[in-house]
């Protein structure tokens, strides 16, 4: 009898545990917050792929993902939905840009994945907006290409606004340095070569690309700088000083780190 007892203690406090941690992970998940215009983008010069996005999805391609993502998953409030579905976009602008961009959040693969069951829908979208097919990237677990992360965290945060649901949705940004090789490349190739090998093989945007790696150009020299002792950590602007840990290591970092708490 003590045994029985016992028994069913243990899994009454196993389903109690499992509830108490499902329901305050889903309450923190993703808040209720008001849905940035634009894509959040940080420059203007960014408006003509949010505008070609718009209009290659169309409103009721829209209309029945979003239907039959939530039937699929009831639990999902619809402000979930509409900042995954927002994160999507954000996706699928990183792609128009890039060779290959990993895939971080299961709940943004999710709705990619819907997508597809409509697959004429799906692959009008992709011609109108890629000019081709956007094959479908599975969800992939960051900590085995950490790099790849850091580089993704890296054109991200230099494209978009971040957020607290940004955060929740694909976890936390910065956690790791981009990698040598990544970084050695944007030391040494020139901007065809580096268009060639990180950037999607097309026209289109050629002066967003361009932007961004003379923008990774001159945050690593300067972060060799840094690391050399020829200029001090002071001259980071504070919207620009996130982009650093990407690229130090050591004392420096954990000096930067400081200084990123100093103006939070």
């Amino acid at each position: 009898m003590e045994i029985l007892m016992v028994f069913f203690g243990i899994i009454f406090f196993a389903v109690f545990i499992k509830i108490l941690f499902t329901g305050s992970k889903r309450a923190s998940f993703i808040k209720n917050e008001q849905i940035p215009e634009n894509l959040g983008i940080q420059s203007e010069n960014m408006l003509p792929i949010i505008h070609r996005l718009k209009k290659s999805l169309k409103h009721g391609y829209r209309e029945n993902i979003k239907n039959r993502v939530l039937k699929d998953h009831p639990r999902w409030k619809d402000h979930e939905y509409e900042w995954a579905f927002f994160e999507l976009k954000r996706y699928f602008v990183l792609n128009s840009l890039l060779k290959t961009v990993p895939m971080f959040s299961e709940k943004v693969d999710e709705i990619w994945h819907e997508m597809l069951m409509f697959t004429r829908d799906y692959a009008q979208f992709s011609q109108n907006f890629f000019g081709e097919y956007l094959h479908h990237s599975p969800n992939m677990d960051s900590t085995p290409i950490p790099g790849e992360r850091a580089f993704f965290d890296w054109v991200y945060l230099s494209l978009f606004d971040n957020s607290h649901n940004s955060r929740r949705i694909w976890g936390d940004f910065l956690k790791n340095p981009i990698k040598k090789e990544i970084l050695e490349d944007f030391r040494t190739l020139n901007d065809e070569e580096l268009l060639a090998k990180y950037f999607r093989d097309s026209s289109d945007w050629l002066s967003i690309k361009k932007e961004l790696i003379a923008k990774l150009k001159r945050e690593i020299s300067e972060a060799d700088a840094i690391k050399l002792g020829n200029k001090p950590l002071e001259f980071a602007k504070p919207s620009s000083v996130y982009q650093y840990s990407y690229l130090l290591r050591g004392i420096q970092l954990f000096k930067l780190r400081g200084r990123l708490q100093q103006l939070k």
